[in-house]
């Protein structure tokens, strides 16, 4: 009985948990079938499609989003004959096409060239410009851009190249041969980078001075630097320099520029004695780049070349006439003549049979002077007239005639300056020959102290550089008396 219904109860409880998870099982269904439209093959193939659909719309977002660029701005320098390379770093660099511009020109579209002589220029590791063997042209602002139907960015690079300054070439006004008074341009043509600064200068007889706004004026025109010199004159003949410098190098070259005029007559002997049967030179030069015509007249006449008594040497710019007297008409006033395009010019020489001095020369009341006379001398003396408003008068002192000389004396005088009033005096030596009175063209200046005051200066009781100073004599004196003193204490 026991057993029997135990039995029973087990069989109530193994159906209760059976309904149990058949209901169970049978909701869960239910609700899985309500999910998937109550196809399981059905159902997974949803959610397949709405993992596509989500994937889809990321990469719309990407694929509408512009690509950017992550350069920066950047200044290079390089030295001319150098590579430069441009960078241009975008993202995304797949499926990203830039441009590259050269102040505002087109260069590049991608890889596609859009200009002409583009043998430098080339695209390298995707989106990068470089430039090979640089040239100042070369320098310019550089935009890489980026080419998107929604928005485009870009990014500027600033390339200097640098070059050390080149003379291309240099003009001057009419080769460098210039009339005087005329204008004088000189030019030279530069190329450099960064810009150089130019400096002129002048050189003469080695002596090199830099040109100022004095001077002349400056002016520059892109790569022409020239000077401008109004007027120019003699002194402006020389070689002048064009140097240009920046801070890679500097190269110069230099100019020369001769100004011509009118020459310029020299002459060594203004007057020259002779005599009869006596051969005398006189010589003139034309100093002048236009060589000149030399030309030489006797009393204002024309001499015709080699006529009697005259012979004629003429070397360049240096003339001889060679003059033989044979009577007293003979001689006269010579001029030599120089004619140019520009004009002419000209000295005269006196030819005569009087004494001439030369080279006086005064040293405290000593004189010395040199006299030519192919005549033989009679007299000789100096003449002194005081400076003073009220000195008319002529103090005269005789000179004794030098023995010899052979055309040619060297006379030395010591003047009495007792005869004479302390002061300065005006000197003239006076020759007489058997001819006529020569005197000297200038008179020199011959001063007379007080001999007082020499006196006085000689006594002087001390005078540093006298070595014969009283000074040591009284020194000596003091000490012994001192030493005296002290040993009478």
């Amino acid at each position: 009985m026991e057993l029997r219904r135990l039995t029973i109860c087990m069989a109530f409880f193994v159906l209760a948990i059976s309904y149990c998870s058949e209901a169970h099982s049978m909701h869960r269904r239910q609700a899985f079938d309500d999910e998937n439209y109550d196809d399981p093959q059905l159902g997974d193939e949803a959610a397949d499609d709405d993992a596509l659909n989500d994937m889809t719309d990321m990469e719309q977002q990407e694929e509408t989003k512009p690509p950017s660029i992550e350069t920066n701005s950047t200044f290079y320098e390089v030295k001319a004959g150098e590579n430069a390379t441009l960078e241009c770093k975008v993202n995304p660099e797949n499926g990203t096409v830039v441009s590259w511009f050269k102040n505002n020109n087109q260069y590049f579209l991608g890889n596609i060239d859009m200009a002409e002589n583009m043998e430098r220029y080339s695209i390298v590791n995707g989106k990068n410009l470089r430039i090979r063997d640089t040239e100042i042209e070369d320098s310019a602002v550089f935009r890489c851009k980026t080419m998107h139907e929604s928005a485009s960015v870009y990014v500027e690079h600033t390339l200097l190249v640098l070059q050390k300054p080149i003379i291309r070439s240099t003009s001057a006004t009419n080769g460098g041969n210039v009339a005087e008074g005329s204008d004088l341009v000189l030019t030279c043509n530069i190329t450099a980078s960064p810009v150089p600064s130019v400096v002129w200068s002048v050189s003469k007889r080695d002596q090199n001075r830099n040109l100022n706004e004095k001077d002349a004026e400056f002016h520059v025109n892109g790569t022409l630097y020239s000077v401008f010199i109004k007027n120019v004159k003699r002194e402006n003949t020389g070689k002048y320099l064009c140097y240009a410098f920046n801070k890679v190098g500097q190269d110069q070259t230099e100019i020369d520029v001769v100004v011509t005029g009118k020459p310029q007559v020299h002459v060594p002997k203004t007057i020259v004695n002779s005599d009869l049967q006596i051969e005398a030179v006189l010589q003139c030069s034309a100093h002048e780049e236009a060589r000149p015509e030399i030309r030489w007249y006797k009393d204002g006449v024309l001499i015709r070349e080699n006529t009697a008594p005259y012979v004629i040497n003429t070397e360049g710019s240096h003339s001889n006439l060679t003059v033989t007297p044979t009577v007293d008409t003979d001689f006269g006033t010579f001029t030599c003549e120089a004619a140019n395009e520009y004009g002419t010019h000209n000295r005269s020489i006196e030819l005569v049979q009087t004494p001439v001095i030369e080279d006086v020369d005064v040293d405290e009341t000593k004189m010395a002077w040199t006299v030519h006379s192919h005549q033989p001398l009679k007299e000789m003396e100096v003449q002194l007239q005081s400076t003073n408003e009220d000195g008319d008068e002529f103090t005269k002192f005789i000179v004794p005639i030098p023995e010899g000389g052979h055309h040619k004396y060297e006379v030395s005088y010591m003047i009495d300056h007792n005869q004479l009033q302390p002061g300065d005096y005006l000197a003239t030596v006076k020759v007489r020959n058997t001819k006529a009175w020569g005197s000297s063209r200038e008179p020199a200046i011959v001063k007379i102290q007080d001999p007082q005051s020499l006196s006085i200066q000689t006594a002087s009781v001390f005078r540093p550089n006298n070595a014969h100073s009283t000074r040591p004599v009284y020194t000596a004196l003091s000490t012994i008396l001192m030493y005296l003193l002290v040993r009478m204490l």
